[in-house]
């Protein structure tokens, strides 16, 4: 050990440095190094050798004859080192001399020196004196500071307010997804209060569409589906997390419980039933029930599923990357990987379609009281039968699938299970009773086992706090929201702020590592994330903060100046037009023609599909197209089937929720319009806007247009868009169409303009 090594002899010093320290640059350290940890080994320093690599310890100090290390240079066993060659007799000797004499080294290759250890991601964060400026009369909160400081610095000015309508249906749609009712837009326009955006921005908070529409946000992240994934894709019913998310952002739960309780729920004194629920987070990975897989290797995938998640969600880093070998970039081991694995490998997997009745066990609490006592009664009925029959087959011995009484008995036993009564169920985490064993895989191969790990944190970010017992996933929950860790309150706020701007002041959101990009305004990240922490981890406080700055309120119209000096954007000397997610370009169809269904939470829904467009599967499954308000909820509660999702939603971006995703791409293709044109469902919604358009019969044919643009863009129409509208709807009328046909064809126009689609 470190502590007990005792002092360099002379004799010793000049043995390792003519002898050992030659041969090891020569033949081991270039593939043993602390910068390259090939197999997770560094024979650099004497520390890293006693710990060893993914095969465990190199060397047993004193005893030459038990050490891996020596064995792999004698080419006696399985590992023979180095690769090709075998190293001379006399240099062999050498090696196991310095063993004998317990690995003696100069005082600064006693202990490891982690590479990268001094990356600015992970040092704590700290809150920065607010930047001095010159256009303080632009400041109205903190933020503004560190953005026009930056502006000023590349000779530029900020932008000016947006236009009060804009605005509105800026904010609205980023905090609810919804555009602003007329009468909302009218009340605020007339509202000349100073406070009047403030108390727009307050209602857009306590809305319960604030849930829903931050909801989807983290969905993406928690990679949920209605369905498994794989081959068979069979259905899953785990919207009750969805539902749990909802209300949790709605009512501001702390952001650090949030994390908590998804992750460690289970774990909780005395959990709730909500607080189950909320495991499901991590019960989100696909499954593979296909016959003929061996599970261990599916269930394998989905644990490493859960590392890779829980780094993305949380700390910005690729943690997948060590899982096959040290991380190439940051200073994770693969070992280090493992060791987080080992929080994540003991969940029991109870939903196997092998038993039924033990997949139902562990969500009878999450029913109701008279779903438990038809399950349990039905149950007890099914094991008298069972012990029925057994009982029956003991006696007759000839009993067999051909004996017509015992097929008789079978068949009312088959019977009885198709009868199983309806259990409102969803999937959760439970921590099986004693802990597997975890090691680490060779190669990412899980049938190769290297050295067994315990549950641990990378040694470069702090240390889990000591307990008196292993540590297992709660601890690792509240490690991560500890007020010390340097990672999950920026990652947190970079994310929030890359909804409200389209870009994190980190680009790349899911990687805070080396190679990821650096802040662009580092000391306002850092603020952003003390201040988050500070106001008890609410992200309601965290949203208001950034959507009251006078940044956010900036007009998004482009500036020649601003394209020159930052082409884009980056300094913000302007707000950026963003397309409308997926579910937001249904939910404002919907809004605007009055079929808008404002139901929160429940089982998902089944609007209109394309014909043919969940064949393409591999098990034929029925969509039963949903009636009623069903028909109109919000696009956060379609069915979302892995193998198939919904082309509308995967058309305009929407992930295929395989594996996490921190921020969708926005591409811009022909079928999008194509879709919104002729889609069936958006059909309906234009039927139902023109209906809704010539409802009033005293009204003129331009009072009509200005309604449709206000219901749609929120705005009045110029005298020339105006015009262009009443040329169509004229030209449809020469066609000899009727009213409603007529207005049909000027209600799909304006539902597919860029702008309708568009956050300005």
């Amino acid at each position: 050990m470190l502590g007990i090594l005792p002092t360099l002899h002379a004799q010793d010093a000049a043995f390792f440095e003519s002898k050992v320290q030659p041969l090891l640059r020569a033949n081991c350290l270039a593939c043993h190094s602390e910068k390259n940890l090939t197999s997770g080994l560094s024979l650099e320093t004497r520390e890293s050798i006693t710990k060893g690599g993914n095969r465990g310890p190199a060397v047993k100090t004193g005893n030459p004859a038990q050490s891996l290390m020596i064995e792999a240079v004698k080419h006696t066993g399985a590992l023979k080192m180095p690769p090709g060659q075998r190293l001379k007799d006399e240099q062999i000797a050498v090696l196991e001399e310095w063993v004998k004499r317990g690995l003696p080294m100069p005082a600064a290759l006693l202990k490891s020196k982690r590479p990268g250890a001094d990356h600015w991601a992970f040092q704590a964060p700290k809150k920065a004196t607010l930047p001095a400026v010159q256009q303080a009369s632009w400041v109205r909160n903190p933020i503004d500071h560190f953005i026009l400081a930056k502006i000023e610095s590349a000779k530029l000015k900020p932008s000016a307010e947006a236009g009060r309508a804009t605005l509105l249906r800026r904010v609205s749609l980023d905090l609810i997804g919804l555009p602003p009712t007329p009468m909302e837009l009218e009340e605020f326009l007339n509202d000349q209060r100073p406070q009047a955006y403030e108390k727009a921005v307050d209602r857009l908070l306590a809305s319960p569409h604030y849930g829903e529409r931050w909801a989807r946000v983290w969905l993406d992240i928690a990679r949920y589906a209605d369905s498994d994934g794989y081959t068979i894709d069979a259905p899953r019913e785990i919207w009750m997390y969805r539902d749990w998310v909802i209300n949790a952002l709605n009512q501001d739960m702390p952001f650090d419980q949030f994390v908590i309780e998804q992750l460690a729920g289970d774990l909780l004194p005395n959990p709730t039933k909500a607080q189950l629920i909320a495991t499901g987070f991590h019960r989100n990975t696909p499954s593979n029930f296909e016959g003929g897989i061996d599970f261990e290797q599916y269930r394998v995938e989905a644990v490493a599923d859960r590392v890779q998640t829980t780094g993305a969600a949380f700390l910005g880093l690729t943690l997948g990357c060590a899982r096959c070998h040290d991380h190439k970039y940051d200073p994770i081991s693969q070992r280090e990987f493992y060791q987080f694995f080992a929080f994540l490998n003991n969940v029991d997997e109870v939903d196997r379609e092998a038993d039924r009745r033990e997949f139902n066990k562990p969500f009878l609490a999450l029913g109701n009281e008279e779903e438990m006592k038809r399950y349990n009664a039905w149950e007890a009925q099914l094991q008298t039968l069972e012990m029925e029959l057994t009982q029956y087959r003991e006696k007759n011995a000839l009993a067999g699938l051909q004996d017509p009484a015992a097929l008789e008995r079978q068949r009312g036993i088959d019977a009885h299970r198709r009868r199983m009564p309806k259990v409102q169920r969803t999937l959760i985490m439970r921590e099986l009773p004693k802990p597997r064993q975890s090691y680490i895989h060779l190669g990412g191969d899980f049938t190769r086992r290297g050295s067994n790990v315990e549950p641990g944190v990378p040694a470069v970010l702090p240390p889990l706090a000591k307990k008196d017992r292993a540590p297992n996933r709660l601890d690792l929950a509240e490690w991560l929201v500890a007020k010390n860790h340097p990672l999950t309150s920026r990652v947190t706020v970079n994310r929030a702020w890359q909804k409200f701007f389209g870009k994190g002041i980190v680009d790349t959101e899911n990687d805070f590592g080396s190679v990821g990009d650096k802040p662009t305004h580092p000391e306002l990240l850092d603020w952003l994330a003390m201040e988050f922490m500070d106001r008890r981890w609410s992200q309601k406080a965290l949203h208001k903060v950034i959507v009251m700055s006078a940044t956010y309120r900036q007009s998004s119209e482009g500036r020649a100046d601003v394209k020159a000096a930052d082409p884009e954007n980056r300094m913000l000397a302007r707000q950026n037009r963003l397309r409308l997610e997926a579910e937001l370009v249904r939910d404002s169809a919907l809004v605007a023609c009055g079929l808008f269904s404002a139901k929160v939470g429940g089982p998902s829904v089944y609007p209109p599909l394309p014909a043919g467009a969940n064949t393409v599967t591999q098990v034929k499954r029925e969509w039963k197209t949903s009636t009623g308000p069903d028909r109109y909820r919000r696009g956060l509660y379609t069915y979302f089937q892995r193998s198939a999702p919904h082309p509308g939603l995967i058309l305009f971006d929407a992930p295929d929720a395989t594996v996490t995703c921190t921020r969708r791409i926005r591409s811009n293709s022909p079928l999008q319009a194509l879709t919104l044109l002729n889609d069936e469902a958006f059909f309906e919604f234009a039927q139902a806007f023109a209906k809704k358009l010539a409802e009033d019969k005293d009204t003129t044919d331009e009072a009509r247009i200005r309604k449709g643009y206000m219901l749609t863009l929120n705005r009045q129409p110029s005298s020339m868009e105006a015009a262009r509208v009443s040329k169509l709807l004229a030209a449809q009328r020469d066609a000899k169409r009727d009213e409603t046909a007529a207005w049909t064809a000027v209600s799909r126009v304006l539902l597919n303009l860029d702008e309708f689609m568009t956050r300005e």
